[in-house]
């Protein structure tokens, strides 16, 4: 494991670091044209860099299953409790490679494994991030554009902040599962939000809760 700014002294040995930090440099922190919104891809990783709290990590997996996935981001929830203990944890974020992935596995792999982990981190107040190759995973505002596509598999684990409350309504999530993750946000972020804010926030519940009770997908 190793900081961002560090990783000149690594990629001689994981050469995905460095293709991973040129994505952040060249993507991630930069505005694009077709994201739908003015700012940075990730408003929330530039300050994190210059704050030399962003880790990357390397993990080697014996199996490239959802299961194994899920095995490896609980893994990385306790790496990231340890490293946030260090720094701010706001701003801390924990970047995992895995160098042994298929090309071929790792959709299945970093997708499916987001979908069985998502709000089992959110229950502790954490966002995962899924990113690969193949990623068609789109921006709020335009789901055209592939934000999560990166050049390498890799998952990313964050604090909750009010700016995640977009991505409660995911499309294809089922409302049980939208539930859950607006009952966590509710119980990490609500005490940071705007008034008018914890009313959408608490609409939205309602909807949610409405719609699972239903079996309805809105």
């Amino acid at each position: 494991m190793i900081r961002a700014c560090d990783v000149d002294e690594a990629v001689g040995r994981w050469p995905q670091y460095a293709a991973g930090l040129r994505w952040l440099d060249e993507f991630v922190t930069q505005p694009h044209p077709e994201l739908g919104r003015p700012g940075a891809v990730c408003p929330r990783l530039a300050p994190a860099l210059r704050a030399r709290v962003v880790w990357m990590v390397t993990v080697h997996v014996p199996a490239y299953t959802s299961d194994q996935a899920v095995l490896t981001g609980r893994l990385l929830m306790r790496l990231f409790s340890e490293l946030a203990e260090e720094s701010d944890r706001s701003d801390t974020t924990l970047l995992a490679f895995f160098p042994d992935l298929p090309a071929d596995r790792a959709a299945d792999f970093i997708d499916g494994g987001h979908r069985l982990l998502r709000n089992e981190l959110a229950e502790h107040g954490l966002m995962l991030g899924e990113f690969h190759p193949a990623s068609t995973v789109g921006s709020v505002h335009n789901r055209a554009l592939p934000v999560m596509r990166s050049p390498e598999p890799m998952f990313a684990v964050r604090t909750m902040t009010p700016h995640d409350l977009l991505f409660a309504d995911q499309p294809d999530t089922p409302p049980a599962e939208r539930l859950a993750y607006l009952l966590h946000f509710d119980r990490h972020v609500s005490a940071r939000l705007s008034p008018a804010a914890r009313t959408q926030l608490y609409a939205r519940i309602a909807a949610a809760r409405t719609a699972s009770r239903t079996g309805a997908s809105s």
